[in-house]
């Protein structure tokens, strides 16, 4: 995978299959694994597809990145501390959520907690006013 990184880095854009006949001995299974080479590639984001057939490769700003920073084998290196962090941070996050959901459900509640209270004071204003009503109506 890191002389695949290489050969797309130095190229404008790369013709996996050329590039994989040029690499290793020509035969099917050796296509097979280069596309799957490609594929994980593209799948961590450091090259992509240029084309719909998927056969060119063109680098990403991420896949020049890790290339100037040693390739491949660093990228795997510090990946792995980097995905440490990313669980520890997706942890916090979940964490954060579940504060927040909290949060709105006790919000909700005194919510419905004021209506009813204000539906009360509603009904007694009312009743009040009939009271005072019938009491002004029943002196004349």
């Amino acid at each position: 995978m890191d002389l695949l990184l290489k050969a797309v880095y130095k190229s404008d854009n790369l013709n996996l299959y050329d590039f994989c006949a040029t690499q290793w001995m020509v035969n099917e299974e050796s296509f097979h694994q280069c596309k799957a080479l490609a594929d994980k590639l593209v799948e961590e984001k450091l090259v992509k597809y240029n084309d719909g057939q998927k056969t060119e490769l063109r680098i990403t700003n991420q896949g020049r990145y890790w290339f100037i920073h040693g390739g491949y084998l660093i990228y795997l290196k510090q990946g792995e501390r980097k995905n440490g962090h990313h669980d520890e941070k997706n942890r916090h996050n979940h964490e954060l959520k579940e504060e927040l959901k909290e949060a709105r459900l006790r919000l909700t509640n005194y919510r419905i907690v004021t209506y009813w209270w204000s539906f009360a004071f509603a009904i007694i204003s009312f009743l009040l006013t009939l009271l005072s009503l019938y009491l002004i109506l029943s002196k004349k």
